[in-house]
């Protein structure tokens, strides 16, 4: 009877295995080993403010399972993340704006397509350029031995202006700047606040030094009688620009002159008068 027994209670525990070996468990009816996906997009480089189409499909669709777009920059930091649902049959297509403060790298990004699971995934490489985009600004700079206010216009690409000031001891304009990228500095200097002058007032060229090392790659464009306009290459790092002129304030410049002449004179008058004096003594 026990034997009967036992062998009755081996048959059902056989049964029952038997059925769990036939019954898949329930990730893997969500998660099938099989999916694939495919990724495109329309170009293979861009550059700030572009528009990325993105495309793709997906071979077995699960219901309200989203897909899942991450780009990573060079040094794989993460700068976009969005979700999409597929369509019915598994196609997917959406733009994609390049911008925004976390693209700052120039280099190869990639692009991840994941559907639920990480081995259901497919990348695609592109190109990213920092494109140069000119910041406009005005600086008020101040004559502190004058006390004359003058507005100094201003473009810069590649990084931010800081400050700008006189220097009337050593007759200079100090720019003190972020230099990030690679860029350009574009200044239009009032004459009356800076100027150069050779001999019989024509115009010089400036002394210009970054960071105290003389450059003469700057450039001068069409200056008119009211401002010099300079275009100054920047490089990575740059942090202070010193443009020295002739000239500073030159209201100052004419005054001095006319003591001077007022002495000469006052001179040429006084001496002629205590030479007299003194022979009459």
């Amino acid at each position: 009877m026990k034997k009967i027994l036992a062998a009755s209670c081996l048959a059902v525990f056989a049964c029952t295995m038997m059925c769990l070996s036939n019954t898949p468990p329930v990730w893997a009816q969500t998660a099938p080993v099989d999916s694939q996906i495919t990724v495109k997009i329309d170009k293979t480089r861009y550059n700030t403010g572009d528009i990325m189409i993105v495309s793709g499909s997906v071979k077995n669709v699960v219901s309200q399972i989203p897909l899942t777009l991450q780009i990573l920059d060079p040094t794989n930091n993460l700068v976009h993340v969005e979700q999409i649902l597929v369509t019915a049959d598994g196609r997917f297509s959406l733009p994609l704006k390049i911008e925004g403060p976390l693209w700052r790298l120039p280099g190869q990004y990639t692009l991840i397509a994941q559907y639920g699971f990480k081995h259901v995934s497919a990348t695609v490489q592109f190109d990213f350029e920092q494109k140069d985009i000119p910041v406009e600004g005005v600086f008020n700079v101040k004559d502190m031995s004058s006390g004359q206010n003058f507005d100094l216009n201003y473009t810069i690409t590649g990084g931010t202006v800081k400050s700008i000031v006189i220097d009337p001891q050593d007759i200079s304009l100090v720019v003190h700047l972020d230099a990030q990228y690679p860029g350009m500095l574009h200044l239009e200097i009032p004459r009356l606040l800076l100027d150069a002058k050779k001999t019989g007032n024509a115009d010089e060229s400036f002394l210009i030094f970054v960071d105290d090392d003389e450059v003469t790659s700057f450039q001068e464009e069409a200056s008119d009688s009211q401002y010099r306009i300079l275009d100054i290459p920047l490089v990575s790092g740059d942090s202070k620009i010193e443009i020295i002129g002739t000239q500073v304030v030159p209201e100052f410049g004419n005054i001095s002159g006319m003591m001077f002449v007022l002495s000469v004179l006052l001179a040429i008058f006084l001496v002629p008068k205590i030479k007299t004096y003194q022979i009459h003594i």
